[in-house]
């Protein structure tokens, strides 16, 4: 029972957890983000890119936030993102219309020039699109991610491009004239979904010259369904090339959003936007149904190596993506969370001294730091190899090598393992970490966790939902059993780990791997299936943990009071500077 009397002018203010919060800087104030960052980057690159992000990060804890939340805004959501399809004079145009604030935010992310080679290596690449992930997905780290894609697949096949094609990829990966132009990938069907290979797209290439005044080129129809970064400049489209010994294969091409000359026109490359998608989450970003009549596009590799060029590298990276802008988004949700619990009272003590919170503090804490330290260890993997991802099993066992076949199949399968895991736990760690600030964690315009919450559900069926990637990695294993067997692969994954821990988890996967199929109805399977989507998470946790333990982390716990006390330090000695300089 309170002994305070009632106040009808209650003092009561959140200005000193706003202060922290808002003048927190994601990685100049992050101890452990710095610790694996050293960690990882290799030491001759380490203290430029050190200096980069210190840099970048003065603008992503704060601008980038700031137009990020704006975004987010309800009323932007509902009224701007928009398609547009006719101007005032009767012209198809298919505009998309987004907040002011979305738009500039993806102008000043892509200036960064992610993938030219000339201002990016592939470690300053990797950490600035983690950096850059702690604001979420905010209408703009979709299309990072798909141009990404775009340019690794286009780059496999760089001296064997058309000239056109060639153009496209110089313009999403060098830039023209210091713009970069942004990548999109339109893979599912209505009928498909994940099922890539039932694709009904049809590719036909036509000699004669069309309304557009192009001959002797490929062109597409048919319709698209799940068509996000619908605001790219050019498209990975896949579609089936009719008329050729590949007619029922899937094949990859990449298609202008339009033609030479016509953006300022505002005339697309014979293809409508038919509608935008009302989607639970990345409510940003505009995800359309798009029907092709007649669009030129230009083939990327041998038309018969489409699906596994699309799935080997493209979705592949798509899903390193989804894991690591998770694991950047986690310690920004975990951080806001744990830091209000530390400036809230209840019943007279701070809420983060409950025993069940700090049970819950510590649970959301090492969650976020052994899957940031996970996604490190996987794309250093991809780094190795040089940013280069095998298509499939086939070209897999063309390697020689036997080392760096089965250490090329273990990044394959951990991508895989990686997305689902990550995926399946933080929507649900979010939920927990929105708990902690009670009935104003649902409010919108009081924190960004709701945001997060909401992409994460999105994230959980980007590049293929749960069942379809267990099922493959299962099929994986089939596959290549003669020369890399289960109980190999397990100990591998787990190297350094107790050794008693090592054999249980080699038993629990060497019996779910020797099982046939997944794909027959009857009581075995299906107590399989069922141990082996539990036994999924065990494991990759398992190796998460591992990795966790190898940076060997023992720095001290964020402290509210001690923040508070710096910063203020901090802005008063800048207010000192900035009137010396006066």
């Amino acid at each position: 029972m309170s002994s305070q009397e009632g106040n009808r002018n209650n003092a009561y203010t959140f200005d000193e957890f706003l202060f922290v919060r808002n003048h927190f800087n994601y990685y100049t104030d992050d101890e452990f983000l710095q610790t694996v960052v050293k960690k990882y980057v290799p030491q001759e690159e380490y203290e430029k890119i050190d200096r980069d992000l210190q840099a970048l990060s003065d603008y992503v804890s704060f601008r980038f936030r700031d137009l990020a939340d704006k975004g987010n805004e309800l009323e932007n959501r509902v009224k701007v993102t928009k398609v547009k399809h006719y101007d005032a004079h009767n012209h198809r145009i298919d505009r998309i219309e987004r907040c002011l604030e979305t738009e500039i935010l993806e102008r000043e992310v892509f200036s960064l020039g992610l993938y030219d080679p000339t201002r990016n290596s592939a470690w300053s690449r990797f950490v600035k699109m983690f950096l850059l992930y702690e604001n979420g997905e905010a209408g703009v780290m979709c299309p990072v991610a798909c141009t990404h894609g775009a340019v690794e697949l286009m780059q496999k096949y760089e001296d064997t491009l058309s000239p056109e094609a060639k153009k496209i990829l110089a313009s999403l990966r060098d830039g023209v004239n210091g713009e970069y132009s942004l990548g999109s990938q339109f893979v599912s069907e209505i009928q498909g979904g994940s099922d890539v290979p039932t694709n009904l797209v049809e590719a036909v290439f036509e000699e004669k010259e069309g309304p557009d005044g192009y001959s002797n080129v490929w062109r597409l129809y048919g319709q698209k369904f799940f068509c996000s970064a619908t605001q790219a400049d050019h498209q990975i489209v896949t579609a089936k090339p009719k008329g050729t010994q590949s007619s029922t294969r899937v094949a990859a091409f990449a298609v202008p959003a339009w033609l030479s000359g016509n953006k300022e026109k505002e005339i697309r490359n014979s293809y409508t936007i038919d509608r935008l998608k009302q989607k639970l989450g990345t409510a940003e970003l505009p995800t359309a149904e798009i029907t092709y009549d007649g669009a030129v596009a230009y083939p990327i590799g041998p038309l018969e190596k489409g699906l596994a060029d699309i799935v080997g590298i493209v979705l592949s990276l798509s899903r390193l993506h989804v894991a690591f802008g998770m694991a950047a988004g986690a310690l920004r949700v975990v951080r806001e969370a744990i830091l209000y619990s530390q400036f809230r009272s209840a019943f007279g003590v701070p809420i983060s001294s409950f025993p069940m919170m700090i049970n819950q503090i510590n649970e959301l804490e090492h969650f976020a730091r052994r899957t940031t330290v996970g996604t490190f260890k996987i794309y250093s993997e991809y780094i190795h190899f040089k940013e280069e991802l095998i298509s499939g099993i086939r070209e897999l066992e063309k390697i020689e090598d036997i080392e760096e076949r089965k250490r090329r199949f273990k990044l394959r399968e951990l991508i895989m393992l990686q997305k689902i895991v990550v995926a399946d736990e933080a929507p649900a760690m979010i939920r927990r970490a929105i708990s902690f600030y009670g009935g104003h964690g649902i409010m919108e315009d009081f924190l960004s966790s709701p945001r997060f919450h909401r992409d994460s559900m999105i994230m959980e069926l980007w590049e293929g939902p749960r069942n379809v990637l267990l099922t493959q990695i299962h099929r994986d294993f089939s596959r290549v059993k003669n020369w890399y067997p289960a109980d190999e692969f397990c100990r591998d994954l787990l190297e350094g780990a107790n050794s008693d821990i090592i054999e249980q988890y080699v038993s629990e996967f060497s019996k779910i791997m020797s099982h046939d199929s997944l794909l027959r109805n009857d009581d075995k399977t299906l107590a399989i299936c069922k141990d082996w989507e539990e036994f999924s998470n065990r494991l990759f946790i398992a190796y998460q943990e591992q990795s966790l333990n190898e940076i060997g982390y023992q720095g001290k716990p964020l402290k509210f009071s001690k923040l508070l006390r710096n910063f203020k330090k901090r802005i008063a000695q800048n207010m000192q500077y900035e009137t010396a300089i006066q």
